[in-house]
Order: C-alpha cells, then structure tokens, then sequence
C-alpha cells in the first residue's frame, strides 16, 4: 500500500514520553524552528488579545453598551483566561506542521488523550486540593494577620450578576487554559529537548539527553524562571512554582501522558480562582497577585511553599499507585 509523503510520522515504538518528537521525521532544524514559529505566533496572539481587550474597555469607558463596568469586568476576565487557551491551537499548528507529527503524540504513549485516565487523575486531585483549602482556613488568620485588609465579596462589590457571569467564564474557559499550559509545558518542551539528539548518537552529551530528567527539569522549571524574571521579588511563588512544575513533569514521564498534570491544575484553578473572584478581586487574575498555573490557594507566603509541597507529594502519591494498580501504560506501544 502506497504511503503519501506528506503523512505525518506515526508515534514511534518503544520510546517514552519525552522521546516522542523523535520520528522518523524528525531533523536537528526542527526544535529550532519550532521555537521560532513559536514565538511568531506567540507575539501575533499577544497583539491580538491586547486589541480585543482596548476596545472592550473603550466601549465600557464610553457607557455605550448596558451595564458596561459589569461587562468589562467579565470580558477582562475572558480575555485574560483565553489569551493562555488560546496557546491550544498554536501547539496543534507546530506538532502537526512545523514537527509533522501526530497531535496525538503530544498527549500520551499511545497517541491519543487516555480520557478514562484523565477523569480518574480528576478524581485523585480533588483530595490533595481539599487537604490544602482546609489548611488555608485553618491558618487564615496567621497569613492575612497586619499583611491584607479583610476581603469583601463580589457579591457586595459587584452584584450576583457579576459573580455568576464570573464564575461562567472560569468554568467554561479554565479547563482549556489548564490543558493549554500543560500541554506547552510538560507535553511540547519536554518533547523538544527529547528530540535533540537522534537515536545513533553515541556521545556523552547524547546518553545524558536521552535521559527523562533534563527534559523534566526543563520543562518543570521554565515557568518558574520565566516568572522570577518578571516577577523577582516573589521568592516563594518561584519556589513553589519549580516545586509543582518539576512534580507534574516528573508524573507526565512516569505515566506516559500529561492526562495527571492536567488533572491537578484544572481543580487547583478552578478551586483558586473561584475563590479569587468571591473575594471581589477579579482585576487581580492574570497579575502577579493571583498566579494560577496550578498552584494551590495561598501562593506567595512560606505556607503557599508548604502546601505545594505537600500536595504535589500526595498526588504524585495517589498517582503512581493508581497507574501501577491500572497498568497505565509508560512507553508507546
């Protein structure tokens, strides 16, 4: 059977997650020029979202639509959401076109997103999220103690209209954001620095690259990075940052999918930045005040660093005996 030239390249046998990129396809070019495209795209969506966000606000400035402060507010907030959803179809482009790959590649070993798998690391968060809201309560008065005035509900600031409005946009936009950093982070970095070395090299550089930990440690940590150099002065959101990047890179090597990371970071935003927009700060989503990326409530203080630590250690806890109990496959079949 005649194959067409222009197929993409099927999911490669026997290779770990972070070796996937590595087709029959693949080029030394490829990671660069990815890279390149990437950021062309990346400044062609910024541009865009600051426009759309511009006239949202000249409208609601001018009084021309009704209720246009409570339109404002929710559109700011959609647009802030969307601008990192939005990441989604930019990936698909450069693993489809610019790698010539299967998209499904990107999800997991066996070429495809492991729905049942996701729903069950869905499950699996909501214990690890909920042991750290608890003790966020429990501490509330030792971390908001002479630091912040006493929070005032959205409800009293803004209206229900506006809560619930709010509250629309997170639970409709959120998952895709979630899945957009995820599969960025721990699905295409980690899979470009796989790929940069071919399977016939036989160079020290070479053994050292084809093991799982540059790529986890480089996908785990360039968010943190990227936030310290925005963000110097929060020492303790970078640490927790790194601490939540390295734990879920390391769980997307191990279980052959970014179905886990995944999980927890959409019930950690959702949980985060309901929470966010209750307390009447929705102008704060998308600042450095309110980081999302999956971190736990509380981020920023010492305690943000222990109750990341403490539940990325549960999951990943949770997790392994799961996998290990549900054979969920590690290498592409």
């Amino acid at each position: 059977m005649r194959t067409s030239a222009f197929a993409p390249a099927e999911v490669p046998s026997g290779e770990s997650y972070h070796t996937l990129a590595r087709t029959t396809r693949s080029r030394w070019w490829m990671t660069p020029l990815t890279l390149l495209v990437f950021a062309l795209l990346l400044s062609v969506l910024w541009m865009g979202v600051v426009l759309a966000m511009t006239i949202v606000s000249v409208i609601g400035g001018s009084g021309l639509a009704p209720d246009s402060m409570s339109i404002g507010v929710i559109a700011t907030l959609a647009f802030g959401l969307a601008s990192t959803a939005l990441l989604i179809p930019i990936v698909f482009f450069l693993v489809r076109v610019v790698q010539w790959r299967r998209i499904g590649s990107l999800m997991s070993v066996e070429g495809t997103l492991r729905w049942s798998w996701l729903g069950r690391c869905l499950v699996l968060a909501i214990g690890p999220v909920a042991l750290c809201l608890l003790l966020l309560w429990a501490l509330s008065d030792t971390l908001v103690a002479g630091t912040a005035p006493e929070a005032v509900s959205s409800v009293a600031v803004s209206g229900t209209g506006v809560l619930l409005g709010a509250l629309l946009v997170i639970f409709l936009v959120v998952p895709f954001q979630a899945a957009a950093e995820e599969m960025t982070l721990r699905g295409m970095v980690m899979q470009l620095v796989g790929a940069l070395v071919s399977r016939e090299s036989t160079s020290a550089a070479a053994r050292v690259l084809r093991s799982p930990w540059p790529a986890i440690l480089a996908s785990g940590t360039l968010f943190a990075c990227l936030y310290a150099a925005v963000h110097p002065g929060n020492v303790w959101t970078t640490a927790a940052l790194a601490v939540l990047g390295v734990a879920m890179a390391w769980l997307t090597w191990y279980t052959g999918g970014i179905e886990a990371a995944v999980g927890l970071h959409l019930v950690n935003s959702l949980v985060q930045y309901t929470l966010v927009v209750y307390d009447g700060r929705i102008d704060e989503i998308g600042t450095g005040a309110v980081v999302g990326a999956g971190l736990p409530p509380g981020a920023g203080t010492p305690f943000g660093l222990v109750f990341t630590v403490v539940q990325a250690g549960l999951f990943v806890l949770l997790v392994v005996v799961s996998a290990r109990r549900r054979g969920v496959r590690r290498v592409s079949p």
